[in-house]
């Protein structure tokens, strides 16, 4: 696995061992930055159960202003920092290690906000309703922000069609990009289906 573009282009990120993690593949990666575009530039990012952090750091390499890193395993963390090492973008890095639903409160207690946050959360149908709903409660994302999340293909948490969340399919993986206006109306839809 590898930087794509900007400023850490082509530098190689560890991957933790085992199976906990599932890496997003260069292309989905690529498709997803391509796909947002200049949104990244200086951009407050989040990266929420991070695995090797390779999405918060694609966001740094390609101009983020800032990432924090919500990652709850410690050996996880220590590959983050290293891989933050590598691509020398670790002085515009947060790291936190915490479970996300302990994280979200104590973020909107620090009055923090995001531009943009990335998740590709484990046990999805029952993690990502109360993900929504917290990012929703404690207002963790600016007006004008974007929520990327990673499902897999089989996932049904939305309607392929749905106004509120674009869904976008590469193989195996699926990115549904919801913009934070559109959240009370995403979050709905997952408690009527």
């Amino acid at each position: 696995m590898r930087v794509i573009a900007g400023t850490a282009r082509g530098t190689r990120l560890k991957v933790p061992r085992g199976g906990a993690v599932r890496p997003t593949s260069d292309r989905v990666k690529e498709a997803l930055f391509n796909i947002l575009g200049l949104r990244v530039f200086e951009a407050v990012v989040w990266d929420l159960y991070a695995g090797s952090g390779a999405i918060g750091i694609e966001a740094l390499s390609r101009g983020a202003a800032e990432a924090l890193f919500v990652e709850q395993e410690r050996a996880h963390l220590k590959i983050i920092e290293e891989n933050l090492s590598r691509a020398r973008v670790a002085s515009r890095a947060r790291l936190l290690q915490q479970d996300v639903k302990m994280a979200l409160p104590l973020l909107a207690r620090e009055k923090q906000q995001a531009d943009l946050i990335f998740s590709d959360p484990p046990y999805q149908e029952r993690t990502i309703p109360t993900l929504l709903a917290a990012i929703d409660h404690y207002g963790l994302l600016h007006a004008d922000g974007l929520i990327v999340l990673e499902l897999f293909a089989r996932s049904e948490l939305w309607p392929e069609k749905h106004p509120a969340v674009n869904l976008r399919k590469y193989g195996d993986t699926v990115l549904a990009f919801i913009e934070a206006a559109a959240l009370p109306q995403a979050r709905a839809a997952l408690s009527n289906s």
